[in-house]
């Protein structure tokens, strides 16, 4: 049967559309499998771009697979693998902290193993931030902004918490410090592992100092010296003597007193007189330290001894330290308010805020007369200028401003300033 001409070309331009539009759709479904094939359900790269669609994918999932696949005993094979496939330093920050919070629950040895098998510094940084967020109970801001982080080191901050907690040895803490960590931030670990340690090991705390150069060596020392004399402050001044730097000697006899006194204020008041502190600066500011922790026990036996002290720039010092803990004043300890404004949190026995009868714990200080008998908002200031204008010399009046708790009222209240004297047990 013969087709007409104008039939025909009207089929064969129909057959050349209908191809055309089949590649044209085919095209890319082509391009698409081809592309696809290499793409796998494993593929950990793609679950982990995927965080959060459910509880077995992203991040979470990816790590959690990771450490299955791994294992403890992988010589961190799934750790390498998890690593490989997380580009970008956001997603490898949440792939580390996904992954080693649950390690947490294994312990510190299996975690800590962990964290050594990670190829950088960064990453290892990141999984011990991890875990330390997940024993302390913190989290990565809340650790940050306390500071410890900044200034010993996540491995740091992490061996020091875990001492603390007695989860870890000053040993093992300073073990840890020498493994990851360099210059001030190593330092200042050891210095407090060998502070912790020197109570019942000194010989072994004092070597983890081995090393340490300058005046790290001296902070060493100086913490290494306070831990040992908090237990045993007879040893820990009879090694300070020998010491043949001067002002090191004379700063480390200094914290030798500095932690004798207090246990045993008396103790150290007598040492001091035997074998005070050669440097000049270093003697003062023992003398200071003596008096003001004496004065807040015992102030009659801390002001006896400040006054027979042979030296007048030691005395002035000694003198400065008692006013301190127990100056001149009404007897009145002070905090800060929700609302801004002092309170009264606790009044010395028989100081004059005690005796008058007229205050109570709780009363909130609107103001304080000044020197001219102008009014002083205590809102505005700082405790401490609140407190230095109440205090002054003995027997002269200070008028203050208080309101009860209750809201009453304000009303004025006038005393005389005397020497706060604290008492032993009181």
């Amino acid at each position: 049967m013969k087709i007409p001409l104008k039939a025909g070309l009207v089929l064969l331009i129909s057959a050349v559309v209908i191809l055309g539009g089949a590649l044209l759709i085919r095209g890319p479904l082509l391009v698409e499998e081809k592309g696809s094939a290499p793409t796998t359900a494993g593929s950990a790269q793609t679950e982990a771009i995927a965080a959060g669609e459910d509880e077995n994918g992203g991040f979470a999932g990816l790590a959690a697979r990771t450490v299955k696949k791994g294992g403890s005993g992988a010589k961190g094979e799934g750790m390498e693998i998890g690593l490989a496939e997380v580009e970008g330093s956001r997603a490898r920050e949440d792939y580390i902290n996904a992954t080693f919070r649950p390690l947490a629950g294994l312990g510190v040895d299996v975690a800590m193993a962990r964290v050594r098998e990670l190829p950088d510094a960064a990453s290892r940084d990141m999984a011990m931030l991890a875990l330390l967020g997940e024993w302390s109970g913190q989290s990565v801001t809340e650790l940050v902004q306390a500071g410890e982080v900044g200034r010993f080191g996540v491995a740091g901050a992490l061996g020091l918490y875990l001492m603390n907690e007695g989860t870890m040895t000053p040993v093992q803490t300073a073990a840890l410090a020498n493994e990851f960590l360099t210059g001030q931030q190593r330092g200042s670990v050891l210095s407090r592992a060998a502070e912790q340690l020197a109570a019942t090991d000194p010989t072994t705390a004092l070597a983890m100092g081995d090393g340490l150069t300058d005046w790290q060596q001296v902070r060493f020392l100086s913490r290494f010296v306070s831990g040992w004399a908090s237990a045993s402050p007879d040893d820990a001044r009879a090694w300070a003597a020998q010491v043949q730097d001067p002002r090191t000697r004379s700063a480390l006899l200094g914290r030798v007193l500095a932690e004798e006194v207090k246990v045993n204020p008396t103790s150290a008041a007598q040492a001091f007189l035997a074998a005070p502190p050669e440097d000049g600066q270093i003697r003062e500011r023992t003398a200071r330290q003596i008096a003001a922790n004496w004065a807040a026990k015992d102030t009659l036996a801390a002001m006896q001894w400040a006054n027979n002290l042979p030296e007048g720039n030691d005395r002035d010092s000694a003198q400065r330290g008692i006013r301190s803990t127990a100056p001149v004043g009404i007897g009145a300890r002070l905090s800060r308010g929700e609302d801004g404004l002092p309170v009264l949190q606790e009044l010395v026995r028989g100081s004059p805020a005690s005796a008058s009868g007229q205050l109570r714990p709780g009363d909130r200080l609107l103001a304080v007369s000044d020197a001219s008998g102008t009014w002083v908002n205590s809102r505005d200031r700082s405790i401490g200028d609140v407190v230095g204008l109440i205090q002054g010399d003995a027997q002269t009046p200070v008028s203050i401003q208080v309101q009860s708790a209750d809201g009453s009222a304000p009303r004025v209240v006038t005393l005389r300033r005397e020497q706060i004297i604290h008492r032993p047990g009181s």
